[in-house]
């Protein structure tokens, strides 16, 4: 593949000749995109048939190329900038439409890299909308635009209860995390699970309910790592995805100041908590997209080195009826990302992305291109056969891989049910 994205023969495309919108992306941010495609094929992919045997990267003792991916990726690249405005001292500033370009071209490399690497701006956004926190924003923009890697996760699931957590019609009742103010401090007790990038974070974004207040008594706290009572375990290990960490922490009688809150008022951090899991699902609509470019390009390749009963495979009937499905869906996927994130981008228009229709919207975008993307790799998973199905393919790693795009950030049913409620008026749970 040559640096902008075309074939390399005749009548062959590229990544980039599908539905991707470059008229709403700034010069700055396609330099970007080029430059993390660069990355990607350098530092990432030649690692694409090892990279699985790495989930358990932090716990080795043995330095390894991931450890030296994050500061390469992050820091001297400069993608840990990019995720602050220019009014912060950051590169940053970019649109919905940009940012979802720059996890896509991330996601063709490798979903777990792009999950640890587009964590931080989700908690970022949480601290924006639906208006700044200067004070805290200030207090953690040093640390973004140093030296080091500095990764924000976001501790929001919890055992008994997965991804109802983050259904805000259930108003907090199964969030056991809690949070009470004793003077200028939160004391914060419980236990989450599965947040990306637990063992790199630096700093904490907890979910909580606040003790003694009815609902809204949601509390965004952010906890640095170090904090007493704080403690993670080791990472899990997943069919997919594995460089991005995922595993438990506890907090135990954790003291943070009482600026920590994302925001003072219940109402404004309610609104927040909303528009933190619309801007979550769009987001992960572009992991998936990602790696329907990788599966592409594989299976481009693949089709074009190939015969069958002395033809090339791409000429026969019933290929031909497969990869055109293939083609169309990764189109319509590509269409519908960039679409809805377009809207995103106008709320003047469309409305705040705590909004419910925004709410449902985020949903289905990330259910369709989620099931457009299991389309897609599991077509090309049958096209080639044995290689299909074998490492040595490269493709049985981006099913494993897309399956997760699927469930994470709520999983399908509960998106589901905030289409329904938001079209049908729904009021069940």
């Amino acid at each position: 593949m040559s640096e902008n994205g075309t074939g390399n023969g005749a009548g062959i495309k590229g990544i980039d000749d599908f539905l991707k919108p470059m008229h709403l992306i700034s010069d700055e941010t396609k330099m970007f995109m080029k430059s993390l495609r660069k990355f990607v094929d350098k530092e990432i992919l030649p690692h694409e048939q090892e990279i699985d045997d790495y989930w358990d990267w932090p716990e080795r003792k043995e330095r390894t190329f991931v450890h030296d991916l994050w500061k390469k990726l992050l820091i001297d690249l400069g993608l840990q900038k990019f995720f602050l405005p220019p009014e912060l001292g950051g590169s940053g500033g970019a649109s919905t439409v940009e940012m979802l370009t720059l996890v896509e071209e991330l996601s063709r490399g490798d979903y777990g890299a792009a999950t640890t690497a587009f964590i931080t701006p989700w908690s970022i956004a949480a601290l924006a909308l639906p208006k700044p926190n200067e004070v805290l924003l200030k207090k953690f923009a040093p640390f973004l635009l140093g030296d080091e890697e500095y990764v924000i996760c976001s501790a929001i699931t919890e055992p008994h209860a997965g991804g109802s957590v983050e259904d805000v019609n259930l108003k907090g009742s199964q969030i056991r995390t809690r949070a009470r103010l004793e003077g200028d401090e939160w004391v914060i007790n419980g236990h989450k699970l599965w947040p990306s990038a637990f063992r790199e974070a630096k700093l904490f974004r907890v979910l909580c309910a606040v003790e003694g207040q009815e609902f809204p008594n949601l509390a965004q706290i952010f906890v640095p790592l170090g904090t007493p009572g704080l403690a993670t375990g080791k990472p899990y290990r997943k069919m997919g995805t594995s460089i991005d960490t995922n595993g438990d922490i506890w907090f135990d009688n954790v003291r943070v100041p009482k600026e920590n809150r994302a925001h003072d008022d219940p109402q404004e951090e309610l609104l927040s908590v909303i528009a933190n899991v619309t801007i979550g699902r769009l987001t992960s609509a572009a992991f998936p997209m990602g790696i329907m470019k990788r599966a592409y390009e594989i299976l481009r390749d693949y089709v074009n080195s190939r015969e069958i009963a002395g033809k090339p495979m791409k000429d026969h009937g019933a290929i031909v009826h497969e990869l055109g499905q293939i083609a169309r869906d990764i189109m319509a996927a590509e269409a519908y990302l960039y679409y809805v994130a377009d809207r995103m981008d106008r709320p003047e228009i469309y409305g705040f992305p705590w909004e419910q229709r925004n709410v449902a919207a985020a949903s289905a975008v990330q259910n369709t291109v989620g099931d457009l993307g299991w389309s897609v790799v599991s077509r090309a998973v049958e096209l080639m056969g044995s290689y299909g199905y074998s490492r040595e393919g490269r493709m049985e790693k981006l099913l494993r891989d897309l399956k997760i795009t699927q469930i994470v950030v709520g999983g399908p049913i509960l998106r589901l049910v905030e289409l329904s409620r938001y079209y049908f008026g729904t009021e069940m749970v």
